[in-house]
């Protein structure tokens, strides 16, 4: 039993730490889920259960059997503060996802790569935001269907021998 605590201990607190790692490797790697992939509504659920589920474990697995009974009814108290906090903390972090970057014009398409892409990107808020998009060029590389790597492109400083042009029709 004690052996099982410590590897669910463990495996709480390795899960916590790449909840945490993750956005935050996301500020400096431009790799981006593709917009409304499968995939990532499926990352967006696992961290809004998960997270709050391997905090509590990580202090629950604390406990010890032959413990002081108010040691124990602290750790309980602590593992539901823990859930608390980590469960706004999941809550202030889903709001932050509201924004997203979404392609509005394919401008060109690589001659021997098709999945490498210059468009058009949109920076907006949706609903919750009364300001028009930020529109930025970017150069885009598809990795899997549900991932993409997204880079900032300057258009005039491309060979346009490597690329051909898309017409975007205006409806």
């Amino acid at each position: 039993m004690q052996k099982f605590l410590k590897i669910l201990r463990w495996t709480s607190i390795i899960f916590l730490c790449l909840w945490v790692l993750l956005p935050i490797l996301g500020l400096f790697i431009p790799l981006e889920f593709v917009y409304n992939s499968r995939s990532e509504e499926i990352y967006i659920m696992i961290r809004f259960y998960g997270f709050p589920v391997a905090a509590v474990l990580s202090v629950l697995t604390w406990i010890k059997r032959k413990e002081w009974l108010p040691a124990i009814f602290i750790k309980i108290v602590l593992a539901i503060c823990v859930a608390v906090v980590s469960g706004v903390i999941t809550i202030i972090a889903l709001l932050g996802n509201m924004c997203a970057w979404t392609t509005d014009k394919v401008f060109f398409e690589n001659k021997q790569n098709s999945s490498i892409k210059i468009v058009q990107r949109g920076f907006g808020c949706g609903a919750t935001d009364s300001d028009y998009p930020t529109y930025k060029t970017f150069k885009i590389r598809e990795i899997t269907s549900d991932f993409i790597w997204a880079t900032k492109i300057d258009t005039n400083k491309i060979d346009k021998n490597e690329w051909i042009r898309i017409e975007n029709n205006e409806k």
